[in-house]
């Protein structure tokens, strides 16, 4: 999935897996359209599934819409002959083309001398032209310019007698992020994450049906609440007869994405504790941290005094900033603090429950933030803090903060729960070059700088900015900062990434916040 330039608020990771071998004259793609329905917060411009029955050809059905457009009643899965025991689906966000009505919908399909498979991707591949080009011999002319059927094409042709051979040639030398679930010709699911384990995925077993997931929601839909994640480097292989888990490549340094908790996964998930608990404790960080600029005097205390409500973006943002309230009340003193936690903004759910950036059109894009909030007249006339989870590129929340301060809520004070954004993804997050980033400031010479707080500030006119700190974020996590960067990738904050992204980043040596940090020689 190709990183391209977007006019998106938000970062999103790109897609959603789901797995099933079901016994029993179960339906396996029933099974994994709902747990697909459960991860549609990381995929709502594609889907599809794969399905095979024993006997049955491996048949794919996928578009170009919302998953749970496609796939709307049991008629779609009966009038398109999608029964079997073995099925996988994925959910995509586009990473091109929004408008496009093929934005290369997965499972993709390989069939190559015998070897079948239909794969579904979670991540992205940062030197994708090098693998396309290893195609080239075998005469294979892909539908897509997607990194992920490139993925299933290297597998089916790779040298192997066993598809765990296969797996392990074809991708020997295949630098980026890739989770990935496969239904093949021969009655398999097979799953694996890659060396680096940037991606989640979780399985498990339930009276003798098998199932993976990108996260433990979806196995939550389907009223399963135990799960095992997958390590890093790690193949699994199910079939009717049970499932194993081996090496299929040696794991390198753990690097799980830091925006899965901090952002992408749903708050219910599991993973290193429940998404929503740490999230709380981004809240709590940051309300500390808001405390001791306080205390120190470094915030005038004369405002904090006379601020009304704190306020969250919703949805994601709300457990983060009733966490910060409540911290920020206890460490000040409730007789201190005239301030209360408020719903000030209500996020519609009917005539507008798709995310912002879906439409193509500028102007209607600006328009929709509008739509997408209801706000609340009790914040009009009063002093806010203003708490979101992420500022990546500053677009949307400027337009929110302009609409707030039209309608007239006196004074914003805005409070992030993550640190700045300021390098680009290129492991499976819609974010492609600093020229789109919020925190990040193109010189006339080309070169990049780091915006201080008071300049982003400035820029959206509010009374204050404030993000959290890296430090406090490792804190937030139960972690030292060289622990968590020993276990995570963070470069799209700190550039501590799964290997040597510098080949694969056209714009490193023109960011002067890394010369300065001597993260790059």
């Amino acid at each position: 999935m190709p990183t391209q330039n977007f006019d998106l608020e938000k970062p999103h990771d790109h897609c959603g897996l789901a797995g099933a071998v079901a016994k029993d004259g179960v339906n396996a793609s029933n099974v994994v359209i709902e747990m697909g329905k459960a991860l549609q917060h990381r995929g709502q411009n594609g889907g599809g599934v794969a399905v095979k029955g024993e006997g049955k050809l491996l048949k794919v059905f996928k578009k170009a819409k919302p998953f749970n457009e496609i796939f709307t009643s049991i008629d779609v899965v009966e009038e398109n002959s999608l029964r079997g025991d073995i099925a996988i689906a994925h959910l995509r966000y586009p990473t091109e083309g929004a408008g496009r009505q093929n934005c290369d919908a997965q499972p993709f399909y390989a069939q190559y001398k015998g070897w079948e498979l239909a794969l579904g991707h979670n991540g992205s591949i940062v030197d994708v032209k090098k693998h396309r080009a290893k195609l080239d011999k075998f005469k294979i002319q892909t539908d897509s310019d997607s990194d992920s059927e490139i993925l299933a094409w290297l597998i089916v042709t790779a040298t192997g007698a066993t598809w765990r051979q296969k797996i392990s040639n074809g991708l020997s030398d295949v630098k980026g992020a890739y989770s990935l679930v496969m239904v093949t010709g021969d009655d398999k699911l097979l799953a694996l994450r890659d060396p680096w384990g940037v991606r989640p995925l979780v399985w498990t077993q339930d009276n003798g049906h098998i199932f993976v997931a990108s996260e433990t929601c979806a196995l939550d839909r389907i009223s399963i609440r135990h799960s095992k994640r997958l390590e890093n480097g790690k193949l699994l292989t199910a079939d009717k007869n049970g499932v194993s888990v081996t090496d299929y490549t040696k794991p390198q340094k753990r690097s799980f994405c830091i925006f899965e908790k901090l952002y992408f996964s749903h708050e219910t998930s599991s993973w290193d504790g429940v998404i929503g608990q740490n999230r709380d404790s981004l809240g709590r960080q940051l309300g500390q941290e808001e405390a001791q600029r306080i205390k120190s005097q470094k915030t005038n205390k004369n405002w904090v005094n006379n601020i009304d409500y704190v306020v969250a973006v919703p949805d994601t943002a709300r457990p983060g900033a009733f966490a910060f309230f409540e911290t920020l009340t206890k460490e000040l003193g409730p007789q201190k603090v005239k301030m209360e936690y408020f719903r000030g903004l209500v996020k519609e759910r009917y005539d507008y429950a798709k995310r912002t950036f879906i439409e193509d059109d500028p102007y209607l894009r600006k328009r929709h933030i509008e739509k997408k909030f209801f706000v609340s007249p009790a914040i009009i006339g009063k002093s806010i803090y203003l708490i979101d989870d992420t500022a990546v590129r500053l677009n949307t929340f400027r337009i929110l903060v302009e609409h707030l301060q039209n309608i007239g809520v006196a004074e914003i004070h805005c409070r992030f729960l993550a640190p700045k954004f300021l390098n680009p993804c290129f492991l499976g997050v819609n974010i492609g070059s600093r020229d789109e980033l919020g925190a990040v400031r193109k010189e006339k010479d080309g070169t990049y700088s780091e915006k201080t707080e008071e300049e982003i500030a400035r820029e959206l006119r509010v009374a204050s900015l404030h993000y959290l700190s890296f430090d406090g974020l490792a804190r937030s996590l139960g972690l030292t900062t060289k622990q968590m960067e020993s276990t995570h990738c963070t470069g799209c904050l700190s550039y501590n990434n799964p290997f040597d992204m510098r080949p694969y980043d056209p714009e490193y040596l023109k960011v002067n916040y890394l010369k300065a940090k001597k993260v790059l020689s």
